[in-house]
């Protein structure tokens, strides 16, 4: 009788303790688990066209809580603990930039090692020296990003209808390159570019560039009417902790490269700070057929090109 007993208190210990952890999970699911509209406001930036959206949210004391990504770059419903929270946000789905960090002041937007020349599509060439990459790591130009903060949204419990809308802008900036006055283009000869001294990161909170130095190698478009060299792309900025030197190298198929400092090119602010405009008048390239014999290591760096830089 006394072991009846004793298993039947221990049924009834069980059954209340599944009671408990039941209500438990109730009481999670339907109190302290609110939805959440999230409204992006893109006002700043009418003909942007993201793929996906992507909310980090963060406790106030800073430290990671949570991501949300969105299909639909207009917004959508989440669920989300009741709380006070701090809320990055960009657009997702980038092939070309990462995230990083894992705080609100240190969560970044950062871009990718490439291939000097990949851009060329030449990679059986031999490696360029250090000084034509300006000795620094080489990395993707990024995609464009649209990103923007909230620094605090309080989410209520037991609160219906409860929506936040986050307001975004265009965090990358872009720059346009042209080379004028171009001799001896050819479809033989492939040429590519690069940019020194540009930022490897953006950090969202501080809105503004971060981490190392790079180089960023993009595509040169031939413009053979115009006589022309043109590149489009975008980038975090540069000069991320002190104004330095901007080299912009062009580097061919014959193994040749040319730089030219930019630098007070890229400084000029009167085009505005989210439009950098870089042009090179002047540039005799290579024969296609001949070329110049490679040196010692390969390359030639062509130092006697004059040109005149607007």
């Amino acid at each position: 009788m006394i072991h009846v007993v004793g298993k039947l208190g221990i049924v009834l210990l069980l059954s209340l303790l599944v009671q408990s952890c039941e209500h438990k999970e109730l009481c999670y699911d339907h109190a302290h688990v609110v939805d959440l509209d999230i409204v992006f406001d893109w006002s700043e930036a009418p003909y942007a066209k993201p793929r996906t959206m992507v909310i980090q949210f963060f406790r106030m004391d800073g430290s990671y809580y949570a991501t949300r990504e969105l299909a639909s770059p207009a917004g959508g419903k989440i669920r989300i603990e009741a709380d006070k929270y701090k809320v990055l946000f960009h657009n997702g789905e980038m092939e070309f930039v990462g995230e990083i960090g894992d705080t609100y002041a240190t969560y970044e937007l950062t871009t990718k090692p490439q291939s000097i020349l990949a851009p060329m599509g030449r990679s059986e060439l031999n490696a360029l020296p250090p000084e034509a990459t300006a000795n620094q790591p080489v990395r993707n130009i990024p995609e464009i990003v649209w990103g923007g903060k909230l620094e605090y949204v309080d989410i209520q419990e037991g609160k219906d209808d409860q929506s936040v809308t986050l307001v975004l802008r265009e965090i990358t900036t872009e720059y346009t390159i042209e080379v004028l006055n171009v001799e001896n283009m050819s479809p033989e000869l492939d040429v590519s570019g690069a940019l020194s001294s540009m930022a490897e990161c953006w950090r969202i909170e501080a809105n503004k560039p971060s981490g190392m130095l790079v180089t960023m190698p993009f595509e040169l478009q031939r413009c053979y009417d115009e006589k022309k060299l043109i590149a489009r792309f975008a980038s975090f900025g540069h000069c991320p902790d002190s104004e330095d030197k901007h080299t912009f190298f062009i580097y061919t198929s014959n193994q040749t490269y040319y730089d030219f400092d930019v630098t007070n090119q890229i400084h000029d602010k009167s085009s505005g700070l989210k439009h950098i405009h870089i042009v090179i008048d002047g540039l005799k390239l290579p024969s296609a057929e001949g070329g110049m014999s490679p040196s010692i290591d390969g390359w030639n760096d062509v130092e006697d090109n004059d040109i005149e830089m607007n």
